[in-house]
């Protein structure tokens, strides 16, 4: 039997389609990792509100980063475009056909949680759980009120399941059960407010005099010890209690930022387990009351729990709050003009700056450690406010009655001077005690320098030190 040769063409084509099959089979199991943070605070049906969600959005954008997950690996939901479409459409082709087998997901919810008389009888106490999107809006159903525009437990945990990712984390921050108060007093050692907005959602009598006790479903399930499941939920709070938003971010975003940030500065890795343990303990640092305090949960695969997330190391004057001050500075239209007291410092030694402002306006220092911690130096308690005219200044004044003390930890330092033509205070703003003589810098302040970069430009100033060991600066 004769053999039919192929031409040297014919084989080139043959090789050429072969590896296009190649490719798309491997991107169709690689896609990306990706990071979905969805936060709602305003609604188009109800004048409920909630503060700080879209400092949630922002805290999450950079915890995700520390993550890993690259710029265009996040998208952002935030107010109107979380919509029920909007959120649907997006899960389904941002994390469900746009991730493989191999790579992370990330799912963030920050808004009110409610729940729904339960059209399947899947629920021992008759109600689903669900998150409030943008669109919710109040219908009846069979007799019973109930939510339309939500994302349901039920359909989450389908979306769960479709999902190709074997590393899932979940993080929620929502109340899910309608154990909670309207509204709650906050006494907190840190948190400039009176009152706290409760995340749950009310709006049906006989839901709220039945006060459902569920979780999300997600929530529920036994901890797996085998890949049978392929996510890790945290959430923010148990059924009995109620987690809180403030006008500076809700305060379990704020944990887990916090937890997260602190081992990104010192290069450590934290597993999921050791993030939920974290927050727990930053919630409880932040609330005197006990009636306020609540515990975060956690759910799902237990290889998950306990494998670390990976975080990028941020030591050596590489943080993430550096890093966008700096930008800051670098954008400014106008100079200021900062110098210290010494050319070197070690643990101990008394700093002093002069500023020399080009025009009036209002005045804030911040200092930003290795470790990437920021503490406003002015304004302070003894000089709370900040508006300057043109010329010299040196901080402390006259009139305050302290010293700036160098300290650990060691490597280059960042203070950094913004002067602003509108009014804007980033001490009273920021995270401080009742004793405190100077206030940790809070999202809301570096929101608002954004703004003002934005709005009319920044003057602004930089200087770089380094703290060295004792006996160095010889």
């Amino acid at each position: 039997m004769s053999q039919k040769k192929m031409r040297p063409g014919g084989l080139l084509s043959f090789i050429l389609w072969l590896m296009l099959i190649l490719i798309v089979l491997a991107s169709n199991a690689r896609g990306e990792d990706r990071a979905l943070l969805i936060g709602v605070g305003r609604y188009a049906h109800f004048a409920d509100r909630l503060s700080g969600v879209s400092l949630d959005l922002n805290m999450m954008a950079e915890v995700a980063q520390l993550m890993g997950f690259k710029s265009h690996e996040i998208k952002i939901l935030e107010h109107e475009r979380a919509t029920t479409a909007g959120v649907y459409e997006t899960v389904e082709n941002w994390l469900i056909k746009g991730s493989g087998p191999d790579d992370r997901v990330l799912f963030y919810f920050s808004g009110h949680g409610s729940q729904i008389p339960d059209e399947n009888n899947d629920e021992d106490d008759q109600f689903d759980e669900v998150l409030l999107l943008h669109d919710v809006t109040r219908t009846k159903k069979s007799g019973q009120q109930t939510l339309t525009g939500i994302l349901l437990d039920d359909h989450f945990n389908d979306m769960l399941a479709r999902m190709q990712s074997r590393n899932i984390l979940v993080i929620m921050d929502a109340c899910h059960s309608g154990s909670a108060t309207r509204s709650m007093r906050l006494t907190s050692r840190s948190f400039q407010v009176s009152e706290a907005k409760v995340k749950y959602f009310y709006y049906s009598p006989a839901l709220e005099a039945a006060g459902g006790k569920g979780s999300f479903d997600m929530m529920e399930q036994e901890p797996l010890l085998t890949d049978g499941s392929r996510y890790v939920a945290i959430a923010a709070c148990r059924d009995d209690e109620k987690t809180v938003a403030t006008a500076q971010g809700s305060i379990f975003t704020l944990g887990i930022r916090q937890v997260v940030r602190s081992a990104a500065m010192t290069g450590a890795d934290i597993t999921a387990e050791e993030l939920q343990l974290g927050a727990t303990r930053f919630i409880r640092d932040q609330i005197r009351s006990d009636a306020a305090v609540f515990h975060p949960q956690i759910a799902g695969n237990m290889q998950l729990r306990k494998r670390p997330l990976q975080l990028v190391s941020q030591t050596g004057g590489n943080g993430f709050v550096r890093e966008k001050l700096d930008n800051l500075v670098h954008k400014s239209r106008t100079a200021v003009w900062i110098r210290p007291n010494k050319a070197c410092f070690e643990p101990g030694d008394v700093l002093e700056l002069s500023v020399w402002t080009p025009e009036p306006g209002y005045l804030n220092i911040i200092h930003i450690t290795a470790e990437d911690q920021a503490t406003v130096l002015f304004p302070n308690r003894y000089q709370p406010d900040n508006a300057v005219g043109r010329g010299k200044l040196i901080i402390p004044t006259s009139r305050m009655e302290f010293e700036i003390v160098t300290d650990d930890p060691l490597g280059p330092s960042l203070i950094v001077a913004f002067l602003t033509r509108r009014p804007m205070n980033s001490y009273r703003s920021g995270f401080k005690t009742l004793s405190d003589v100077l206030a940790h810098l809070s999202p809301n302040s570096t929101r608002s320098l954004m703004m003002h970069q934005k709005q009319d430009g920044l003057a602004a100033g930089r200087l770089v030190f380094n703290i060295r060991e004792e006996g160095q600066c010889k």
